[in-house]
């Protein structure tokens, strides 16, 4: 609900021509998504195989999860900043990046393995263009990859 708020807040205040205000607010937002769903996502990778076996059984770590209206909320949400920053160069290199890693992050939790692979394509392209790290989205590009 926090993150419902302060996106409502974001939209206020570009409407009012508070760009900058604007931005700031959507980049914490995408940052609460993208912190939440790296969480969900690391927890879907495949453990490694050691080769080993064990007869106790290991118990099962918990870890953050999305319900169905945490996931409705994020598709809302993150797709509705993407559509208002996608040709805002004013957002920044950096902001969109990150975005788009988001939307990269969630499509892969929702099995949307080839809109995931474009948000991931898209966030690398961006991050190249500018000079930005791309190791961690070159990661996650390999793993979508291994999905399709």
């Amino acid at each position: 609900a926090v993150v419902s708020t302060q996106s409502t807040g974001g939209n206020v205040f570009f409407r009012k021509g508070q760009t900058e205000i604007a931005h700031n607010i959507y980049s914490e937002v995408v940052g609460i998504w993208s912190n939440m769903l790296k969480s969900v996502v690391k927890l879907e990778e495949p453990q490694p195989d050691t080769g080993l076996t064990s007869f106790v059984d290991k118990p099962v770590e918990e870890g953050e999860t999305l319900d169905e209206a945490q996931e409705a909320e994020a598709i809302q949400m993150l797709h509705a900043i993407y559509e208002l920053q996608q040709s805002n160069t004013a957002y920044g290199a950096t902001n969109m990046v990150t975005l788009l890693h988001t939307l990269a992050l969630l499509h892969t939790h929702l099995m949307g393995y080839l809109k995931a692979q474009e948000f991931a394509q898209d966030a690398l392209t961006c991050a190249q263009e500018n000079g930005l790290e791309t190791t961690e989205l070159e990661g996650l590009k390999s793993f979508i990859s291994a999905k399709c």
